[in-house]
């Protein structure tokens, strides 16, 4: 089934679930079931309203790149975007700032739907067993999700697991992170125990998805915990966390057959090959479709990206001449690659030979990109070469196989599996393998700076960069940078402080 083209009907009928969705003094909105959960068809509807505000434009079709890239050394922005891109870019965020007040909103507003699903998609005693676990096991992957997206940008946060049936509700206190990641750990085992589909379609969590998203955070526990990174006291032993993300890491690449490594990096972000290849890297994405009714059906994200000075026709694979060419329409110019990512990768790299733009026809003429420009070299994954008009069916990606595979290399450390991991990786980036003799500390750093390039604009630096304690000595000695406030958390929106006093 195809639940995008479903999503904008389907969220109107279960408005029910949680109340308005334009979110003001009551944040995260009121629940009435006492007309639906009564079928499968409505945990099916549920479920899918749930999945539906990943893709929406304040989340994964924009705002998290908004707040996860800009303050990296991969992306600034356009000179007349919006003060909030200036404050994440130079990184001196304050309560105020929209961006962050924006995105804390989608990831509750997604909250309240996946609390809503695994409360009450269970007591639907119509529905069979194992067709109840699979929704509610969706359900406790989405809130895991959107959890451990909130910890790692605002660190302590209101841990909001029941539905609100009543505005005396909405008050509650920060959690402690223990809490926090307790919950997130609670849910992805719920989530790999009752989900028993082994794919149901894109965008649609399964059990390796759970495992992957595990593997994931208990590498984030191990790594903060190890490198001394702030609020990471609580973890106790950072050996046990790194040796619980490689059992799980090695059960997405070893012990299933539904997701694998792309040999061809263009093949890993082809729209015309991830999303109808049986098997493919892209393990759970925010997913989308052009024939879509409305934005957040289908997704402008690629317009972030694209130079806005003409229209652009570009090699249809930069490693293969002979398959022609696309054109690829102007985009907005709203996100600019920073000279500092771009000028670390190697001359060899194909991830900036073949994924980085860097010249584009018009008509007869050829122009180079300048990194220094306002045009600049632009990456090429968000890019669909059958997008109609500003529509496209680019898939934001939430977890790769590859970042598995490098969660896998770095819990290993310098083993053999570790360095096999790593050196996959780069022998299909055209790199040699890594230096076989480094000690543990340098290897893990090693895989971190090979997260940087591989997973570049995919949101992941800012995360790696402060679970491994480095954001001053990446950003600020190595790039330049100055950070002024929003180094490891984000501080809570002004509006969250003004109407919910327990907050602090």
């Amino acid at each position: 089934m195809n639940y995008k083209k479903l999503i904008y009907g389907l969220s109107v009928s279960a408005l029910s679930i949680t109340g308005c969705t334009k979110l003001t003094e009551e944040p995260y909105g009121l629940t009435n079931t006492g007309s639906f959960y009564k079928t499968a068809a409505d945990a099916e509807s549920a479920i899918i309203y749930a999945y539906s505000v990943l893709p929406e434009v304040g989340y994964y079709s924009r705002g998290y790149y908004i707040i996860t890239e800009l303050p990296t050394e991969n992306l600034t922005q356009k000179g007349d975007a919006g003060p909030a891109n200036f404050e994440l870019d130079e990184l001196r965020t304050t309560s105020n700032n929209s961006d962050l007040d924006n995105i804390w909103t989608y990831m509750y507003r997604g909250v309240a739907r996946a609390n809503a699903v695994i409360i009450n998609v269970p007591k639907i005693s119509s529905m069979p067993e194992a067709a109840r676990n699979q929704v509610t096991g969706e359900g406790h992957f989405l809130r895991a999700l959107h959890y451990f997206n909130l910890v790692r940008m605002f660190g302590e946060v209101p841990l909001r697991t029941e539905t609100i049936a009543d505005v005396s509700q909405i008050p509650m206190a920060k959690s402690p992170l223990k809490d926090v990641y307790d919950l997130i750990i609670a849910d992805l085992k719920s989530a790999e125990s009752l989900i028993n589909v082994a794919k149901i379609s894109e965008g649609r969590a399964n059990k390796v998805a759970a495992q992957a998203l595990l593997a994931k955070v208990y590498l984030q526990l191990a790594s903060a915990k190890s490198s001394g990174s702030a609020g990471y006291t609580f973890v106790d032993n950072a050996d046990a966390m790194y040796a619980e993300a490689k059992i799980y890491a090695e059960k997405v690449i070893s012990q299933q057959t539904s997701y694998v490594f792309t040999d061809k990096l263009r093949d890993i972000f082809d729209t015309e090959v991830y999303k109808k290849a049986s098997t493919s890297e892209h393990i759970f994405d925010a997913a989308v479709d052009r024939t879509g009714e409305v934005e957040g059906n289908f997704s402008k994200l690629p317009n972030m990206f694209l130079p806005a000075d003409r229209p652009m026709t570009i090699p249809y694979d930069a490693g293969d001449p002979s398959k022609g060419t696309i054109n690829i329409g102007q985009g907005w110019g709203h996100f600019r690659t920073e000279a500092a990512g771009y000028n670390s990768y190697a001359a060899a790299d194909k991830r900036k030979t073949e994924l980085i733009v860097s010249s584009y026809t018009n008509g007869a003429s050829t122009y180079n990109l300048d990194i220094n420009s306002s045009s600049r070299p632009f990456t090429r994954k968000f890019i669909d070469p059958l997008r109609v008009g500003d529509k496209s069916s680019c898939n934001s990606p939430v977890i790769r196989y590859s970042d598995i595979l490098l969660v896998l290399a770095e819990s290993a450390g310098p083993t053999a599996e570790g360095y096999e991991a790593v050196n996959r990786i780069r022998r299909r980036a055209g790199l040699g393998d890594l230096n076989p003799s480094l000690g543990i500390q340098a290897f893990r750093d090693a895989i971190v700076e090979e997260r940087a390039f591989e997973l570049a604009f995919e949101g992941s630096r800012l995360f790696d960069l402060r679970r491994t304690n480095t954001m001053e000595k990446v950003l600020v000695q190595k790039y330049g940078k100055t950070i002024t406030s929003g180094a490891y958390f984000f501080p809570v929106p002004q509006r969250e402080l003004d109407t919910n006093p327990l907050i602090k």
